[in-house]
């Protein structure tokens, strides 16, 4: 493992244990909901739910509910979804499209930019109703990359400046052109940093994931450090790890991977090491023709795996082709409990630019629509809400690596109740996790 150390002077990378109050105490919840949930930059949805003004989307944070709509101008905004006249939720639609926003109490109703438009009998306030003081409550709002991003804080750091360097070393990947092919919530027990720390180490991998084996190296990965809590883990593909005894022909993910691009498995007897460039050749040379465009992407990154933590709570997983935004929220009142959303995204070929009918796709994809191009129906899927028992009892997946990652941490959860467990006790390996528990410290104070 690399490591390197990106924008970050104010903390120095240590590592310490932690206690694990902070896993299961309602009053360490509460000081978190204060200086974590409330002070941060969060990721809200995506901008593809907004493509005309009126359209709208809800998103759920903890015990607050935020209403994120295209306005008028065509500027994305977030308000607080509640009514300014006796606080009832204004919207009760997880997403959709509005021609003004009306309580269903009173009648008060909005426009789309948020603006009080409409107070049945409103002679009947005897000191009037200040319309301006009564719109809706704005929270701060910035897109990027397809992101759409919200603050609860009054005077929130600048977008930019807590992106960093993120803005241009995932700008590339071109987010905002791939398209939603599957919308999950599980709901966890177990508290939401559980997810983000088994997100944030490679070191379970050889023992939970024995697929990994067959098509990455998770010995020489680069880790990266950033200031303001984000982290990075960039993995080489198409290949086998190290750690196992290599094979004379290529694995099954590999065959997959090379026959996606037009390449024989059978040239690869006793090169397995070599498979990773050459599907770095041959997609960076059949990409055009395949409506594929790699021209803003190294040549390591059409066969590695990337994962980028945006501080706090969201885990970007992706290839050129496809991108698994995950996203743990807290509940409102229970530490022990969170909900936990995979959004799929997937990048189709440009059917403009193709010259070949054949399509690149993203190696053991499982979700969605398999064909080179979006398809002419395309419909955005339904949000799916399941518990994890769903997953356990084979009714539900979310991929095979993260129905093996989640399965255990309703376990961990338990373990950490115990008399018999005080503090986390990590290696450099989980250093991602430790950075990521530096800026929560930092946070809380």
């Amino acid at each position: 493992m690399t490591i390197d150390i990106v924008n970050y002077s104010k903390i120095k990378p240590q590592i310490e244990n932690f206690s694990k109050e902070r896993y299961i105490d309602p009053s360490y919840m509460e000081k978190e909901w204060e200086d974590v949930w409330k002070k941060s930059w969060l990721l809200a949805g995506l901008e593809s739910d907004l493509e005309k003004p009126g359209d709208f989307f809800v998103f759920d944070m903890g015990r607050e509910q935020i209403l994120v709509t295209k306005m008028e101008n065509s500027q994305n905004q977030g308000f607080f979804n509640v009514c300014q006249h006796r606080g009832n939720r204004l919207v009760n639609e997880e997403r959709g499209h509005a021609a003004n926003f009306r309580c269903a109490y009173h009648a008060w109703t909005y426009n789309i930019n948020g603006d009080l438009a409409v107070v049945p009998y409103k002679e009947r306030f005897l000191n009037g109703v200040p319309g301006d003081d009564r719109a809706m409550k704005k929270v701060h709002t910035r897109c990027w990359n397809g992101f759409v991003f919200v603050s609860l804080a009054e005077n929130p750091l600048a977008f930019e400046e807590f992106l960093g360097p993120l803005n241009e070393i995932l700008s590339p990947y071109n987010f905002s052109e791939m398209t939603l092919v599957e919308d999950q919530t599980a709901l966890l027990d177990c508290n939401w940093k559980a997810v983000i720390d088994n997100f944030s180490e490679l070191y379970h991998v050889d023992f939970l994931h024995p697929q990994h084996k067959r098509m990455v190296d998770c010995c020489n990965d680069t880790v990266r450090l950033f200031e303001h809590g984000h982290t990075g883990v960039e993995v080489p593909g198409g290949t086998v790890s190290p750690r196992f005894p290599i094979p004379e022909t290529p694995t099954d993910i590999q065959t997959v991977q090379l026959e996606s691009v037009g390449l024989n498995p059978a040239d690869f007897k006793g090169k397995v090491l070599e498979i990773r460039e050459a599907l770095q050749k041959q997609k960076r040379k059949i990409g055009p023709e395949r409506g594929m465009n790699y021209s803003k992407l190294a040549d390591h990154q059409l066969s590695d795996v990337w994962q980028y933590n945006i501080f706090p709570n969201v885990v970007l997983s992706f290839t050129p082709e496809h991108c698994w935004v995950l996203r743990p929220r807290p509940n409102p009142t229970d530490p022990s409990k969170c909900e936990f959303d995979k959004m799929s995204l997937v990048r189709f070929a440009d059917k403009d630019a193709a010259s070949d009918e054949g399509a690149i796709l993203s190696p053991g994809r499982r979700e969605g629509n398999q064909d080179a191009f979006l398809a002419e129906d395309y419909v955005r899927p339904i949000r799916d809400v399941f518990s994890y028992q769903s997953v356990i009892n084979g009714n539900k997946t979310m991929t095979d690596t993260i129905d093996q990652d989640v399965e255990l941490l309703s376990a961990v959860q338990q373990g950490m109740t115990s008399d018999g467990f005080d503090t986390v006790f990590l290696n450099e390996d989980e250093m991602r996790i430790q950075h990521f528990h530096n800026y929560i410290n930092q946070a809380m104070g």
